[in-house]
């Protein structure tokens, strides 16, 4: 019989490190030297911390260590024989959580955190409870040293630490002050010291949230909640769901799925719409971020999440906090976020959006303070939209950026004010770009240098993008309407297709729409038109009837009619499209080999006009042909 070979599962010291990592992910960092261990750990130099008080006025304990490597330094912070030479454990990372639990404690109440992580996160909130860095009558102060030295230090007044972690390449500063003390002693001065002052999540308020969840399970889940923190912040529907759910765009650990199918049902969106909301948190909050934006956004009364109204309260105090923190955004509507999602640009749908929504951002407020965080020696402030062309890279931002302008053109109604904004963003890109400074640097490469860069700083400056952003700005088309239906924008030139052709005015409608528009698809066509199944496939038929249109299945297409002719494929995010509209519309193919759509972002004039050159080259006999 041959022998099944079987994988041995990790040990155990993994899989409790796994576990936690998940549990904290994002707010917590837990790297591999977490052991099963780690909480009596934390509980130790708590309990090293109190007994300063036993020490006299003139009595003062210091202990240097010179730099060793990574693995000695980790699994030597134990007290030596005497008890008085002490390590911070697990790499000092859980000093992050000190004065700022507020964050996982809304993990642990919230329905959408996994049932094994919840668990997890209420035994280290209850272990936390039972030391001082839950006490607000101690003050803590994190920074980073110059030195490679590690030390503990320890007075009537205070400890401090210092811990190096050469694979790092940093050292770790750690501060406590008695109740009563003025300083903790310091063999070394620390730099970048920031105060981790306490707010929510004193013991009582801790131990009673632990009992709340423990008893009552999580608090019910509340959409609305959901709306108010997205229209008060600007920040999308999926974002404002994710920062409710104590999840802030803080990813995977090691490899694992951001969310299971249980938990987005719960929050109430597609992976793709969490996945994008993701990008656009992670964008903005880093760690601190998360941890500063939640840590006192919890009732003083842990029980009001449960009582009617209390996530909706919860969502208002949090609102209040994004907006000293980042500012605040106009909220694209829900539809135009789906359709930046839809897109598939290389940076959030949000991100998008607000780039015409604010194209000169106005939105920060006057009052916001640049923010200093431990080991870094320059002020920080909320990123503005144009600033993530540092952030993403200049060349994947460029691409988005003129993907957008042509999206919110010919994907978006009259009125809405993403398109209202097309215009504007299109003059501030011209305006940044004249500059001297980091923004244009990073731009000029990739718009005034090489091929694609020539095209698109001609287009920018020409006379195509003129009267692209004259059309919207003018306003011509009716409110709720698209320009990528023909009916509303040149309906003379539809009534005198269906006379040459004798056709419906929907089939050629929709005969125009697929002679020149780069995504036609079922989908697309119903919503630009207000079309039902129906009444698109009754115009669809009437076209394959007169043998202007075929029948097909495609990859990505969407659609099941074309015109006649070769096919360019395309990788995403480009869109495949029949090789006779390309020139039309600006998109460049290769037609040697396999035809392929290898650039598409410019389109060469506005729609009308080009609505109009398309069918005088099929009145010409110049038309797709099979």
């Amino acid at each position: 019989m041959n022998d099944i070979a079987t994988v041995p599962s990790p040990p155990p010291h993994v899989r409790f490190t796994y576990a936690i990592g998940s549990a904290l992910q994002g707010l917590v960092r837990v790297p591999d030297c977490w052991r099963s261990g780690i909480f009596d750990d934390i509980r130790h130099i708590g309990r090293y911390v109190e007994g300063s008080r036993s020490l006299g006025p003139a009595e003062q304990e210091v202990h240097l260590s010179p730099g060793r490597n990574t693995a000695e330094i980790l699994d030597s912070w134990k007290p030596d024989p005497d008890g008085r030479k002490v390590r911070l454990p697990g790499a000092g990372t859980w000093t992050e959580a000190i004065g700022r639990p507020g964050a996982l404690a809304l993990r642990a109440a919230s329905p959408a955190t996994r049932p094994e992580r919840r668990d997890m996160v209420l035994d280290f909130l209850e272990m936390w409870a039972g030391t001082p860095f839950a006490d607000p009558a101690y003050r803590f102060r994190v920074g980073r040293l110059d030195g490679t030295t590690s030390f503990n230090a320890r007075d009537h007044q205070g400890v401090s630490f210092g811990l190096y972690l050469p694979a790092a390449r940093r050292n770790l500063y750690f501060e406590a002050v008695l109740p009563g003390g003025e300083a903790a002693p310091r063999p070394e001065e620390p730099l970048d010291v920031v105060d981790r002052h306490h707010r929510w999540g004193t013991p009582g308020q801790l131990l009673r949230l632990v009992e709340l969840v423990r008893e009552r399970g999580p608090v019910a889940w509340d959409p609305d909640a959901v709306l108010t923190l997205s229209e008060a912040t600007g920040m999308s529907r999926p974002a404002a769901a994710l920062v409710l759910a104590g999840n802030p765009g803080t990813g995977s650990y090691h490899g694992n799925s951001f969310l299971d199918q249980h938990e987005r049902a719960v929050l109430g969106f597609k992976s793709g719409e969490l996945e994008s909301a993701q990008a656009e948190l992670s964008w903005i909050l880093s760690i601190e971020g998360r941890l500063d934006l939640l840590a006192d956004v919890m009732p003083e009364d842990p029980a009001d999440l449960w009582e009617p109204g209390g996530v909706a309260r919860l969502a208002e105090r949090t609102a209040a906090v994004w907006a000293q923190q980042h500012g605040v955004r106009p909220a694209p509507p829900w539809s135009t976020w789906q359709a930046a999602l839809a897109l598939e640009a290389e940076v959030p749908a949000a991100r998008l959006c607000h780039l015409f929504l604010d194209p000169t951002d106005s939105a920060l407020p006057p009052d916001s303070h640049p923010q200093v965080r431990s080991g870094r020696p320059e002020p920080l402030r909320p990123y503005t939209p144009w600033e993530f062309m540092g952030k993403y890279g200049a060349h994947t931002v460029a691409n988005a950026v003129f993907a957008g302008l042509t999206w919110a053109y010919t994907d978006l109604p009259a009125g809405d004010p993403v398109r209202e904004g097309m215009p504007e963003a299109a003059r501030h890109l011209r305006e940044v770009l004249a500059r001297d400074d980091a923004q244009a640097g990073l731009l000029h490469p990739n718009l005034i240098h090489g091929r694609s860069g020539n095209e698109r700083w001609a287009w920018l400056t020409g006379s195509a993008c003129d009267r692209i952003t004259a059309r919207v700005a003018v306003g011509d088309l009716p409110p709720g309407r698209y320009e990528s239906d023909p009916r509303a924008c040149v309906p003379d030139l539809v009534a005198d297709v269906a006379t040459t052709l004798d056709l419906s005015e929907d089939a050629a409608a929709l005969y125009l729409q697929l002679l020149l528009l780069p995504v036609p698809s079922d989908r697309n066509v119903r919503r630009w038109n207000a079309w039902s199944p129906a009444r698109h496939k009754a115009a669809a038929t009437e076209l394959v009837a007169r043998g202007l249109v075929v029948e097909d299945r495609r990859a990505r297409a969407g659609r099941k009619h074309f015109l006649p002719g070769p096919w360019a494929h395309a990788k995403k995010p480009l869109p495949p499209m029949e090789t006779w509209k390309a020139p039309l519309i600006g998109a460049k193919v290769h037609t040697y080999g396999k035809n392929e759509v290898y650039a598409f972002d410019l389109l060469p004039g506005t729609l009308p006009e080009l609505f109009t050159e398309a069918w005088r080259l099929v009145r010409e006999a110049q038309g797709p042909a099979a």
